[in-house]
């Protein structure tokens, strides 16, 4: 089965014009550490190349044989933060598609978080007319205020923080509806275009769908021009994720697209101009609630370790009618898995909580120190009962909140008290010492040891001379009896032994320092 595999996923990327000869060597080995997970002994091709790097422990490719160990997502701690609210009249519907950037802010020097969303009235329900593409900004990312702009006029005023309702040629017919549109920051473009968005567009041509996903830029991210003509021909009713790749020097693009129900797509061009029409990466399976879609992307590369592209999509179990988001991971952003179907990285409130019916996770991530914010919108409607009436009732509207996660932890390598192990696949590295990201509950142990290629305990780093690692740590030096430093295993194929009990190993890192203890 694991072979069958291999040669469909060889043969896919074979067909992707952008994959190169390394692109499909590095296939092979992640696509077998990835589903030979037992203990049949079967070996990854060759060596993977971890350099100095941080390592995530996301899907199974560091386990190659594993014993009593399992994935598991660790959700974010919710902080209760109800940062931004419904409370202007053009706001008087709902609150609804959004995304937080990091940035230094072009209206107050001393802001450094930037949102823009997508707000609509009663007035305009439910229309082209009834959207607002808003702006908010914020200097500890938790306080946000709404400025004047006076860029917009609404029912003759202009003092709002409304950036544009429709946007484009309107003697084309082609102006843009807000909706589902996603804001980035881009650090290929030129000064001029340092934002982009891609959202809804309608583009009137003869004989063709007018509905199409639009592109824009701006200088300021407040100021924006319409592309002409649409950047992909497709329509969804859902936000699109963006951002430039700088390891793929490409643009990317996902979004809805058709699967099993609800799922999601990608697409993406070396020009933001036209991208690909968006190719089927993520959908639910039978491993899924029944009769259950994937909803939206908010997709990203992950800026703080090599290699991690995550994706958190609002899980629709049409059954209850709920929405809750999940977590899926990808090495390269084009195939996703999802380590861990059990487990909602942001579960549904309790009892009448504001967001215990319909949850989607806002676009975007904070580091703030060695954490980690993400945002999220909450309500307590079900996805049917979203209408007009509903919506306006003060109880039911829709609040954006904040959840609070540890630095490059969102899946673990887990064991239970009755404890575990797992061995990795042959790793070549630089550095001289190794560098956990551990929790060790009470009461439990985690202790790891050095193997050659064929997976022989090296004299001196054996799983018996490590010191026991114990503790809650975001990078604990291992160390093991004669000392730290296993500079003279870079380069070489180094397997890891993991043994652990009531503990959970996030990522390692070889890392260059100087060592404690006799140098071996």
């Amino acid at each position: 089965m694991a072979c069958q595999y291999v040669k469909s996923y060889v043969a896919g990327s074979k067909m992707d014009q952008f994959a190169t000869m390394k692109n499909i060597q590095q296939v092979l080995v992640i696509a077998t550490a990835l589903f030979v997970t037992g203990s049949d002994g079967i070996q990854a091709a060759e060596p993977i190349d971890v350099g100095s790097g941080k390592q995530l422990i996301l899907d199974g490719l560091f386990l190659a044989e594993s014993r009593g160990v399992s994935l598991k997502i660790h959700p974010p701690r919710k902080t209760g933060d109800a940062i931004l609210r419904r409370e202007h009249e053009w706001e008087s519907a709902s609150l609804n598609w959004f995304n937080v950037v990091q940035d230094q802010g072009r209206i107050d020097r001393r802001a450094k978080y930037r949102m823009w969303y997508e707000a609509y009235d009663v007035d305009g329900w439910p229309t082209a007319n009834d959207t607002s593409f808003c702006y908010a900004e914020s200097r500890d990312g938790i306080r946000w205020t709404k400025p004047v702009l006076q860029m917009f006029s609404y029912k003759g005023s202009d003092r709002n923080n409304i950036l544009f309702r429709q946007i484009g040629s309107k003697a084309l017919g082609n102006r843009s509806r807000v909706h589902g549109t996603g804001v980035f920051i881009d650090t290929h473009a030129s000064p001029k275009a340092r934002y982009k968005a891609v959202g809804q567009g309608l583009f009137v041509r003869p004989g063709q769908r007018p509905h199409r996903i639009a592109g824009m830029y701006s200088a300021d991210g407040l100021k924006w021009t319409r592309l002409p003509k649409p950047i992909i021909d497709v329509f969804a009713d859902s936000q699109y994720s963006g951002f430039w790749d700088a390891s793929r020097k490409r643009y990317v693009v996902y979004g809805r697209v058709g699967g099993r129900g609800r799922s999601l797509g990608r697409s993406e061009s070396a020009d933001f101009a036209r991208l690909e029409p968006l190719k089927l990466v993520a959908q639910t399976s039978d491993r899924d609630p029944p009769n259950s879609d994937l909803y939206n992307s908010a997709a990203l590369k992950y800026a703080h370790a090599p290699n991690v592209y995550l994706m958190f999509p609002s899980l629709f179990q049409h059954g209850p009618d709920t929405l809750d988001i999940r977590l899926a991971v990808s090495r390269d952003g084009i195939r996703w898995s999802r380590p861990d179907r059990k487990t909602a990285f942001i579960a549904l409130g309790k009892g009448k909580a504001f967001d215990s019916g319909s949850l989607y996770m806002g676009q975007g991530m904070i580091r703030v120190g060695d954490e980690l914010w993400l945002y999220y919108s909450g309500s307590p409607l079900r996805h049917q009962g979203a209408e007009l009436e509903n919506l306006t009732k003060p109880e039911n509207a829709r609040v954006y909140s904040r959840v609070v996660a540890r630095l490059d932890r969102f899946v673990a390598a887990t064991a239970g008290p009755k404890g575990g192990s797992f061995t990795s696949p042959p790793l070549r590295f630089t550095g001289n010492r190794l560098h956990l990201n551990v929790r060790v509950h009470s009461g439990g142990r985690m202790r790891i040891g050095l193997l050659d290629a064929e997976g022989r305990p090296l004299p001196k780093f054996s799983v018996s001379e490590c010191v026991p690692i114990t503790g809650d740590s975001l990078s604990k030096a291992v160390e093991w009896k004669g000392g730290s430093d296993v500079g003279a295993r870079a380069t070489k194929p180094t397997r890891l032994r993991i043994e652990m009990s009531d503990a959970r190993l996030f990522g390692f890192q070889f890392r260059s320092g100087k060592s404690q203890g006799k140098t071996r």
